[in-house]
């Protein structure tokens, strides 16, 4: 299925290739030099120009095909961090209730806090129009949510306590990846 965009590009590239053919065939037929009717030269600039306008309606198309593209991946982004984002605010956001209510020690604070605040920025900071900014946005949603994965899995009950440190070096290696990843992109033009 084609997009209203893609259709104004393929036509304008057609119309682009029409007119090259035709100005091939009249510069074909082109008078000699020195003639003194000048209506066949006067043709053949109109047709050169009429190619040059085409030309630039094409560049004006593709432009707005490939923006059309762009904001296409800005929403599915925007709508799949959020969706992403929920895991480390509710893990967060739990965890951190069992340690207010003394369940859970204070030494997971330095955890929970990072990815709580990685969480709401993934989830609720706007996110620009620039390819690099969506690629590390989705990144660092991906890394928030094996961070909070990674969080829970350690917060449960295990016979070993094997899984519980490498499930929270994991929960450890998210956050500090979200955390990076929003960095990156915050500095990004």
């Amino acid at each position: 299925m084609t997009t209203p965009a893609q259709q104004d590009r393929d036509q304008a590239a057609a119309r682009v290739d029409r007119l090259k053919q035709d100005l091939a065939g009249r510069l074909g037929t082109a008078p000699e030099p020195g003639a003194e009717d000048a209506e066949p030269m006067d043709r053949l600039v109109a047709a050169a120009h009429r190619l040059l306008d085409a030309e630039t309606d094409h560049e004006e198309a593709a432009r707005r095909l490939v923006a059309a593209e762009l904001g296409a991946r800005h929403a599915a982004t925007q709508r799949a961090v959020v969706f992403f984002a929920a895991l480390p605010v509710l893990a967060g956001l739990v965890a951190g209730a069992l340690v207010l209510f003394g369940v859970l020690s204070p030494g997971w604070l330095p955890l929970l806090v990072p990815l709580f605040a990685a969480g709401m920025w993934i989830g609720f900071a706007p996110v620009r129009k620039v390819p690099a900014v969506l690629r590390e946005r989705t990144l660092a949603a991906w890394a928030g949510a094996l961070a909070a994965v990674g969080l829970v899995v350690a917060l449960l009950p295990w016979p070993s306590a094997t899984v519980t440190v490498v499930a929270t070096v994991l929960a450890a290696l998210g956050t500090a990846g979200a955390i990076a990843g929003l960095v990156r992109e915050s500095r990004i033009p």
